[in-house]
């Protein structure tokens, strides 16, 4: 249900966005203030998900705080133009799984890949996604652009979208 409404809206927003495209959200209004790590390494014990990763989830909480404060975001490749990934809490090192980090679509412009698919500060709780958000199993992939979305502590709450325009 959630995921239809997102939907949703991202169909009527497009065409709002496409004339406000300089009114993009800026990392500077959702500030987060940057804390230091108290895990000593990431809670793969309840979380079969996060056992399957070991390697690059490890790889991230050794980089230390990188979003939102006192989170890891982790990604790694799944594919050509494809990317999924996993927000640890450096506090206790919970591993958590938005649905937009899961296989999201790199945008591609028939040349090349963007240089920032996903983009995120660690004194900031914004995320821009470039390309489109990932999505459950067989469902309809949403529209290439610019995905802005708010970081809540639990999950990504959708900020704005701003489409791509084809060349």
């Amino acid at each position: 249900m959630l995921r239809l409404m997102t939907t949703a809206i991202v169909m009527v927003l497009s065409a709002y966005n496409a004339d406000s495209q300089t009114l993009r959200p800026s990392f500077s209004k959702f500030p987060a203030a940057v804390e230091k790590a108290q895990a000593r390494s990431v809670n793969f014990k309840n979380d079969a998900a996060a056992r399957s990763f070991h390697t690059r989830l490890s790889e991230a909480f050794r980089g230390g705080v990188n979003f939102a404060g006192h989170y890891i975001v982790a990604g790694w490749g799944c594919g050509t133009g494809c990317i999924s990934g996993a927000i640890i809490d450096a506090r206790n090192g919970k591993v958590l799984w938005p649905l937009e980090f899961n296989a999201l679509g790199v945008w591609y412009d028939g040349s090349n890949y963007v240089d920032k698919p996903v983009e995120y500060r660690r004194n900031s709780r914004l995320v821009i996604i470039r390309g489109s958000p990932g999505v459950k199993d067989n469902e309809r992939e949403f529209p290439n652009g610019e995905y802005f979305y708010e970081w809540t502590g639990r999950d990504l709450r959708f900020v704005k979208f701003i489409p791509y325009r084809s060349n």
